[in-house]
Order: structure tokens, then C-alpha cells, then sequence
């Protein structure tokens, strides 16, 4: 009986062991996992955002839902290497932080009237320990010198705190190993976004070495980390309204300088997520003509590193991409000139149903926003003007929410006083109409004429006011 028991106690032993390292394992494309949110003791409606980002293809994940009462959601992710998530409740501003790894179920109990969570799964006790202890520095600081020597403290703080919960077992090794990365990866990357409002890139490039890593996601997966490492001609050019030209220019100079400093793995993993960066731009093109511009920097890059790239699968991944996104845009039916527009049947702030139809015989302007569209909505009194010189002519503007945040929405209703109809997108709605109006940024703007027929689907905003003067009396 002896005997038996060793045996079975060495093969878990042996199981265990054998079981660790597949947490540090390299990058596996295609992976995924399964999250399940139960809910209980709600009091009231509360929107909720579920986030966390892919390094490849590089692109954040977000998940908006509402929870009304006592329920449970499922969620198979896309997760092609460890993550943490972020659990984010609208109406308290409270976080959890959750743990995400391949193959391994996690469920989280959320008791929203006690603001109290239970985690079951694997990563159960990294879900506890990350909500004393997050990845994140969230603390904002003065900007000015003295915020370096503070976030190397906050940071030294949170190695410490790592240290104690391994010593202690309230974490395993491989997630020891891997959480000390993240903190210095996440610590880098927030000294370079104060550097860059101070003007202190160069400088603090100059005392913070470029290391390689076992993780080679982490440096992509922290949008501010490797990208700084460049020439300091680009430290003013980058931002939201950058080229396609010298966003490429920006990406080879930051191949350039990893490739000169660290190792063939890291250098491979890192150029390939760097060129995943591009499936996004060519996803938001309108037409094959706009494709074919931002496909030709993406094409250019390819040429010059994809020699670097040593995982075939991942540089496969970025051409085959390529082409889906071109198929589907060109067999997709893109709304022309006399298409009939797409109908919805969505609340207004009374929550009644509105539909596209019950405009019909008026000249309608559709407003497809977000609530964290700040250009859709420091635009409200240029579409106020519109209402008012327009209004009496049988013009109708329509604003349709594309995120399900009623109370949000409603506070900026409340706040700006837009004019026109106010509409909220629920359950598929967002979805449905992002794909059949091809909307691909906000604002997005279409005209429909008083028989429901498009004239134009994606109008210039600084257009607006011409398109409807032209069409006002001709669609009458």
C-alpha cells in the first residue's frame, strides 16, 4: 500500500513539474481560453468593459456588455500568450484584475452590491494577488524630473510585494518569473511616457539598457516600450495623425535599432508583431484604392525584414491576413449611391424603439458615435448649427451611440445638449451596423434621402454642411 501511494504521489509530482513549464512557453498562434462572469446581487443596471491586449496580431480586445440583473456570461477569448485583463464597472469605477492563461477555464464570481469577487480556475490565486498588487502603475505624477526617481519607487514597491506573496507560495514560479518582466517592462514604458511630455527621451535612453527577454511578447505587448528606442527625429512627429509614410519610417528605425542590440528570437518575434500593427490600417480602409495605399508601406516593410522573421508561421499569418482583409472588402457589398440604407431598430433616451423608417420623407443625416469619441463629440454645436439651419426643411439628424454605456451617454446628452434624435446601440446592434454601414472610425457619417436611399455613406465632417445644402431641395 506503500509502494502504491509513492508511485502516485511521484507521478503527480512528476505531472506537476512537467506541468510548469507550460506557462513559460514560447508564443503559440491561434490559442484561446475560456472566461465565465457570474453576477449576482445586482442592484441596479451597470455597464461593463472586459480588456486586455494580443501583441500578435497586435490589437486590444474589448468586450462592452451591460448586466441588468442576476446573470452569467461566457466568453472564448483569442489568447495567444499569457495576459492580464481588466474587469471595469462603469457605474463605480471599480476594477478586477484577471489572469489569462491558454487552455485554462477561469470563472469569476462578481457580488456587485458588496463590490466583492471570488476567482475558480487555475489562476485563481495570481487573480488574487493582482488585485492587491496590478501590473499597472495607475498613479498619476507631476511632470517634472522628480517622477522618475517616483515610479522607479512605485515599481521597487511592487517587486518587493512579488518577492513576499513567491517566499510566502501565494504565487507559483513561472508566474514569479513572468510578473518580474512585466513590472520592468511596465516600468520602462510609463518612464517613457513622462519623458516624452518633458522632452527626455534621448536622455533616458541613454541609462536604460535594451534587454532581451524569454518572453518576447512583453516588449510589444507594452505599446511603450521598444517603440522609444529610435532615432529622436520621430519623438514629435508620432502621434494619432501620423502619415502612413513616416509611420513606416518610425517602425523600420525601430527594427533597426533591435536588431543591432538584441537577440535573434526576440528581434524575430518583435518584427513580426511590428508588422501585425499594419493589418489594422488595412482593416479600416474604405475602398481598394485606400487599401492599396496602405498596403504598399506594409508591402515595403515586409520586403526589408521579413528575414528577420524566423517563426514562418507568424509571417505566413501577416500575408494571409492580408488577403482576407482585401477578399472581404471587396466581396462585401460597400453601400454606394441609391443602396437602400440598412434599417435598425433602436432606444432613444425615452427608451422607446426607433427605427430607420420613421424618418422616411425626410432628409436624414446619420451620426454614428462612441462615448469615448472626443472629436464626435467636440462636434456637437457644428451638428447643432446643422439642425437649425436645415431643421425646417424637412432635415432630420440622427445620433446613434455605437457603445452600450446608457449612463455615460446620457451624462454627455446632458452635459452638451446635442440636438436631433439621441439613440443607444444594444446587444448586436453595434456589430450589425459597424458591418453594414462599414464603419470603420468615429465620427462616421452618412446621408440617406427622404425615399431611405444612401447618397453618400461615409460624408466628411468638414463636408457635412455642403452635402446637405446640395441635397436639401433635390431630394424633396
Amino acid at each position: 500500500m506503500k509502494k502504491q501511494l509513492f508511485a502516485i504521489g511521484l507521478a503527480l509530482l512528476i505531472a506537476g513539474c512537467a506541468r510548469q513549464p507550460e506557462y513559460e512557453r514560447k508564443f503559440t498562434l491561434n490559442g484561446e481560453t475560456h472566461l465565465t462572469l457570474n453576477f449576482t446581487n445586482v442592484d441596479s443596471p451597470n455597464s461593463f468593459l472586459l480588456g486586455y491586449l494580443l501583441s500578435f496580431p497586435f490589437i486590444p480586445h474589448n468586450y462592452v456588455f451591460s448586466v441588468e440583473n442576476d446573470t452569467t456570461f461566457e466568453f472564448t477569448l483569442p489568447l495567444n500568450h499569457p495576459a492580464e485583463a481588466i474587469l471595469q464597472c462603469a457605474s463605480n469605477d471599480s476594477y478586477i484584475y484577471i489572469f489569462l492563461v491558454q487552455n485554462e477555464p477561469l470563472t469569476i464570481n462578481y457580488d456587485i452590491a458588496n463590490d466583492t469577487f471570488s476567482a475558480e480556475g487555475f489562476t485563481k490565486p495570481i487573480c488574487q494577488y493582482l488585485m492587491n498588487h496590478p501590473t499597472i502603475l495607475f498613479e498619476g505624477f507631476d511632470e517634472d524630473a522628480s517622477c522618475f526617481a517616483k515610479i522607479e519607487k512605485a515599481y521597487q514597491l511592487k517587486q518587493k510585494a512579488l518577492e513576499t506573496a513567491f517566499a510566502t507560495r501565494q504565487v507559483p514560479k513561472w508566474f514569479y518569473d513572468y510578473e518580474k518582466e512585466c513590472l520592468n517592462v511596465n516600468e520602462i514604458s510609463m518612464k517613457f511616457g513622462y519623458a516624452q511630455n518633458l522632452g527626455l527621451c534621448d536622455s533616458l535612453r541613454k541609462v536604460i539598457p535594451m534587454n532581451n527577454s524569454k518572453y518576447e511578447w512583453l516588449f510589444e505587448y507594452s505599446s511603450g516600450y521598444l517603440p522609444f528606442y529610435h532615432s529622436n527625429k520621430y519623438d514629435t512627429i508620432i502621434g494619432p495623425y501620423t502619415s502612413d509614410e513616416d509611420y513606416c519610417e518610425y517602425a523600420q528605425d525601430n527594427i533597426n535599432h533591435i536588431k543591432a542590440n538584441l537577440e535573434e528570437n526576440v528581434v524575430s518575434y518583435y518584427v513580426a508583431a511590428r508588422l501585425s500593427n499594419y493589418l489594422n490600417f488595412l482593416k479600416g480602409a474604405r475602398s481598394v484604392s485606400e487599401y492599396n495605399e496602405k498596403n504598399k508601406y506594409l508591402n515595403r516593410l515586409i520586403e526589408a525584414n521579413s528575414s528577420l522573421i524566423k517563426d514562418t508561421a507568424l509571417l505566413n499569418y501577416i500575408t494571409s491576413e492580408r488577403q482576407n482583409i482585401y477578399n472581404k472588402l471587396i466581396t462585401e457589398s460597400a453601400l454606394k449611391k441609391g443602396d437602400k440604407a440598412p434599417n435598425f431598430y433602436l432606444k432613444n433616451i425615452d427608451d422607446k424603439s426607433v427605427s430607420l423608417s420613421d424618418f422616411a420623407g425626410k432628409l436624414v443625416l446619420l451620426n454614428f458615435w462612441d462615448t469615448h469619441c472626443s472629436a464626435c463629440i467636440a462636434s456637437i454645436p457644428k451638428k447643432n448649427a446643422l439642425v437649425e439651419k436645415f431643421g425646417k426643411q424637412g432635415f432630420e439628424l440622427v445620433n446613434i451611440c455605437l457603445d452600450n454605456a446608457p449612463d455615460v451617454w446620457r451624462q454627455i446628452i446632458n452635459d452638451h445638449h446635442p440636438l436631433g434624435e439621441e439613440l443607444i446601440c444594444k446587444g448586436q446592434w453595434e456589430k450589425n451596423l459597424r458591418d453594414k454601414y462599414l464603419i470603420s472610425g468615429r465620427p462616421h457619417f452618412v446621408l440617406v434621402d427622404r425615399n431611405g436611399l444612401i447618397i453618400e455613406n461615409h460624408v466628411k465632417g468638414d463636408s457635412l454642411e455642403v452635402f446637405i445644402e446640395r441635397n436639401i431641395s433635390t431630394s424633396m
